[in-house]
């Protein structure tokens, strides 16, 4: 059957900027929130601290602006060292030279441009964050359901591309019956718009003249899974980062004092900030910013391991994956959040932080792999060709795919044991 053609990149982003535009209700939806952030709260840094009886004898209590601080700086001076890199790495990308080199160089321009970006949004706020993450999830979806036509099957991708959209917004929203409605309702909804695929668009003809109905052929098995497949990887299990981001804000006139010198409050950006209800920073941010951080160390240290001491291949998805690169992605991650966990004042910070980091190592090993075994499934070798030298973006975003569930989850249980 011949399949009509992909959506251009275009089309996608103004389908997700216009979807994005639902943000701007997101203030209507949580007056209490703003009410909270506008009355100064004590800053109890970025972790809630024991309490005095917790406190071992003799033992100095750490305070909450001393944790706060500790564990911003090492992230100010990460996206500086990337700003300092990005400089060699442009010159290097492209000036004229070797072919191979100058991929070298422009990988490595990407992936420092991509983290000052990535830290950069991180602590944008809310609105600010789920806007680009909405962009982000919607192309990379859509990249996905790309690959799935090439096989000769038709998902639904607009509605699919709809509800994952409505998940990230349910996600940051304070009800609860909203965020736990998203997924059923949308696929409530797929589910009938796949039953009655063909009688919709006699009905889209009928009321749009302009619009010419498309020979749709029946719905099958592999329809629906393929368009639940993309609802559930690339709109639920995501939307676990919005939920991650919104633990614990904190209210700027609480924060400021502890991490910005007093000589530079009194410039007027941080005179307006402080004064404002904005959730630049929540202690989520923090630890989602260390997740990615420990996923990214995870993957470098797995593929130069890898590269260097592989022996033993891993699975037959993805044939250049071997344990020696596991074990080495593995000890990357479970030592960069130990460290983080120390930072950010976890209770028991090698433990929690070392089981913590081996989870974000195997679960984006495990995204990964699924992301892999799509590919291998439509003969491709990237999935786009957005990022230079990288390929597509799901290319790039198939490390954090599973991450942020178990990750919301351990952090809130955590958090409910101090």
């Amino acid at each position: 059957l011949e399949q009509p053609p992909s959506p251009s990149i275009f089309r996608v982003l103004m389908f997700s900027l216009a979807v994005a535009s639902a943000v701007a209700l997101l203030p209507a939806l949580q007056p209490h929130a703003a009410h909270a952030a506008a009355r100064p709260q004590p800053c109890r840094g970025c972790w809630p601290q024991p309490s005095e009886k917790k406190q071992r004898a003799g033992e100095p209590r750490m305070l909450a602006a001393e944790v706060l601080a500790r564990s911003v700086r090492p992230i100010v001076g990460t996206i500086s060292l990337c700003l300092a890199a990005l400089v060699p790495c442009t010159v290097g990308a492209f000036a004229p030279g070797e072919v191979r080199r100058r991929g070298l160089w422009r990988r490595g321009f990407t992936g420092f441009s991509f983290a000052v970006f990535v830290s950069s949004w991180i602590f944008s706020g809310t609105v600010g964050f789920l806007s680009v993450f909405m962009m982000f999830a919607v192309v990379a979806q859509n990249e996905y359901y790309d690959m799935v036509r090439r096989n000769g099957i038709n998902p639904t991708w607009k509605l699919g591309l709809l509800g994952s959209c409505a998940m990230y917004v349910a996600a940051a929203c304070p009800s609860v019956a909203m965020r736990e409605a998203a997924f059923p309702l949308t696929g409530c909804a797929t589910i009938i718009y796949l039953l009655l695929r063909p009688g919709f668009e006699r009905c889209y003809g009928r009321l749009f003249p302009w619009y010419t109905p498309r020979d749709t052929p029946p719905t099958t098995y592999d329809d629906v899974g393929t368009t639940f497949m993309g609802v559930f990887l690339f709109g639920y299990m995501p939307s676990f980062w919005v939920r991650l981001r919104g633990i614990g804000p904190m209210a700027p006139a609480a924060l400021l004092p502890a991490i910005v010198p007093p000589r530079l409050r009194g410039c007027a950006p941080l005179v307006a900030l402080e004064r404002s209800r904005s959730d630049l920073l929540t202690a989520g941010a923090l630890v989602q910013w260390w997740t990615m951080l420990a996923i990214v160390f995870a993957d470098v240290a797995a593929y130069f391991v890898g590269k260097r001491f592989g022996r033993t291949p891993l699975i037959s998805v993805s044939p250049g994956k071997t344990w020696e690169g596991l074990w080495g992605g593995v000890v990357a991650a479970t030592a960069t959040m130990a460290a983080a966990a120390v930072l950010l004042g976890w209770p028991y910070p090698l433990a929690t932080g070392g089981l913590y980091g081996i989870g974000c190592a195997l679960m984006g090993l495990a995204g990964d792999l699924t992301v892999s075994l799509l590919k291998r499934s439509a003969r491709v070798k990237d999935t786009g060709s957005i990022m230079p030298g990288h390929g597509g973006l799901l290319d790039r975003l198939d490390s954090y795919l599973l991450v942020a569930a178990p990750a919301f989850f351990y952090v809130s249980a955590l958090r409910m044991l101090l």
